[in-house]
């Protein structure tokens, strides 16, 4: 099966041709009018579990496979995995072929034993399973207990024991909300490991990361019993996701693809979270949300240790957003138009919104929802591989900069946040959505226009130009002076310069901005590494429930 057609940008194209360039202030209801009569274009028939697509997407991976492209390989045993039916032996085939990877080519034994649980039993599996858990006793793991290197390393926040004690939240006018630091932060701190409550994943990550939590488990996801787009790191992920929104989302599956961009499919997540959070009572949902769209909230006030979903949803649905323009407006109106549409050709959902009133609340809370998420998302795209959006709420109080003191690691589901450079009481903490200034020809682009100090034209912008002109870059000598301890040592030495390098203020430079790129992609990279571990300690945990 190849991609859907995307027949929403027809829907776009159609708007520009037929509508005048005013009609974009319109109230939503006139782009439900405009967007109804293309109906058709939304109403793809919805594909099924089929064991023939099955057995076509087990063939693409079995000749990735033998060219050694084993993530192409696992990413077509996968999707194979998906559109089997249930308890068919193409199933069971689809994890046999997926296992021989991780356990021949791989060594990921671990990863082995969710599979050959949730397969149909073949003998195969069976045999590969026992080999799998021979080889765990006889030591052979690539780990499952992560180092404490980039794990939160100051005083807690008693009420969100995922932050670290300081840090307060403020408004800071045209950027909105922000946080601040009440104490001073030195590089490597991590003063934040936030898990999000809500992912949203573009399709062609959905066979390499868990639709609920985000976690990164290419090997040994299990797929939804009743459509072929998502997948799970186990099952209470998968019942946890039917219960919050995949029920919305499951029997109209195929429409949706053919409507969501990458990241605009977190609007109608949000809405539905909220749903389920209000346990489906229309009414109290409608005599909540109307009143207290974007009137302005505060995260930090919560108490994580017990948090509760409705607690989480309200917080979100009343954030102001600070990311509007008339573009971004009009293309949200037309999203969420085409996802009420789309959504309401659900039983499940016919049910729920009955009345014209409460459908029409549906749709005006489907564009609130929509301009909240474009200010709160935090996401990360990987080219070809896909878009990973999550919606955590304190993390999405940090605020842009191209001159970031801080790092964000967005992976796995989780967001870490490490100090960059030195920050002092009062500093606003602010990292990079991309690009930053050491960074900034890796393609990426900002949707708003951005007021930090790399951005001004003014004097301050002048200023701080001049100072990165006048210091040289980190020369390959230096660099294979710092590098050669492993990876953990590596990252180390590394924090060690930049906390040399930004001492007192120190910075910009080519050199701080060479060392910064090395150091964040060691960051980074370690940082996967400890997730991977996790991850390798969950599915063991899972296989042996």
């Amino acid at each position: 099966m190849t991609l859907p057609n995307f027949p929403f940008k027809a829907i776009q194209d159609r708007w520009d041709l037929e509508m005048p360039r005013h009609r974009r202030n319109a109230d939503i209801s006139v782009y439900r009018e405009f967007v109804a009569r293309y109906d058709p274009l939304l109403s793809t028939t919805e594909v099924g579990k089929n064991n023939a697509k099955a057995v076509y997407h087990r063939k693409v991976g079995n000749f990735a496979y033998l060219e050694k492209r084993f993530d192409d390989a696992l990413w077509s045993y996968n999707r194979s995995i998906c559109f089997a039916e249930n308890l068919s032996e193409h199933l069971g085939i689809g994890y046999a072929n997926r296992s021989a990877i991780y356990y021949d080519e791989l060594g990921e034994y671990e990863k082995e034993q969710l599979s050959g649980k949730a397969a149909a039993k073949l003998p195969k599996l069976l045999a590969r399973e026992a080999n799998c858990k021979e080889r765990l006793a006889g030591g052979h793991s690539k780990g499952t207990v992560p180092l404490p290197v980039v794990d939160i390393n100051v005083d807690v926040n008693p009420k969100i024991p995922f932050m670290a004690k300081g840090i307060h939240m403020k408004e800071f006018g045209d950027m909105g909300r922000g946080l601040v630091a009440e104490r001073d932060f030195k590089t490597g701190d991590v003063i934040l490991d936030e898990k999000s409550d809500l992912c949203s994943l573009s399709f062609v990550r959905s066979f390499v990361e868990c639709a609920h939590c985000g976690s990164a488990f290419l090997n040994s996801l299990i797929p939804c019993s009743l459509c072929f787009a998502v997948m799970y790191c186990g099952e209470k992920c998968r019942e946890e996701d039917l219960r919050i929104t995949h029920r919305f989302e499951c029997s109209v599956v195929t429409k949706l693809l053919n409507v969501a961009s990458d990241n605009m499919m977190m609007m109608p997540r949000l809405f539905f979270y909220g749903l389920t959070a209000f346990n489906d009572n229309i009414d109290q949902m409608m005599k909540y949300c109307l009143p207290n769209a974007a009137v302005g909230s505060n995260p930090l006030e919560l108490d994580f240790t017990h948090p509760n979903p409705l607690d989480v949803f309200k917080v979100l649905h009343q954030a102001k957003p600070n990311r509007n323009n008339s573009n971004l407006e009009h293309n949200l109106k037309l999203s969420a138009t085409a996802f009420y549409l789309v959504f309401m050709k659900n039983p499940l959902v016919q049910s729920i919104f009955r009345t014209e009133a409460q459908r029409n609340f549906m749709l005006r809370c489907l564009l609130i929802h929509g301009r909240a998420t474009s200010s709160l998302l935090l996401g990360r795209e990987n080219g070809d591989a896909g878009f990973l959006a999550a919606l955590p709420p304190v993390a999405s109080l940090i605020n842009h900069s191209c001159d970031p003191n801080v790092i964000s690691v967005v992976n796995s589901g989780r967001i870490k946040i490490i100090v960059l450079r030195p920050i002092q009481k009062g500093d606003q903490i602010l990292t990079s959505y991309a690009p930053a200034w050491w960074d900034e020809h890796d393609g990426s682009t900002l949707d708003f226009d951005c007021k930090c100090v790399v951005c001004d034209r003014g004097p301050e912008g002048a200023k701080w130009r001049n100072a990165r002109e006048q210091k040289r870059i980190l020369s390959s000598e230096a660099t294979r002076e710092w590098i050669g301890g492993g990876e953990t040592q590596d990252l180390i030495k590394f924090q060690r310069l930049v906390q040399i390098l930004a001492r007192d203020g120190h910075h910009p430079g080519k050199l701080f901005g060479e060392t910064v790129k090395i150091y964040y992609d060691k960051l980074f990279d370690e940082v996967c590494a400890e997730n991977a571990k996790r991850n390798r300690a969950k599915v063991q945990q899972i296989g042996g429930n």
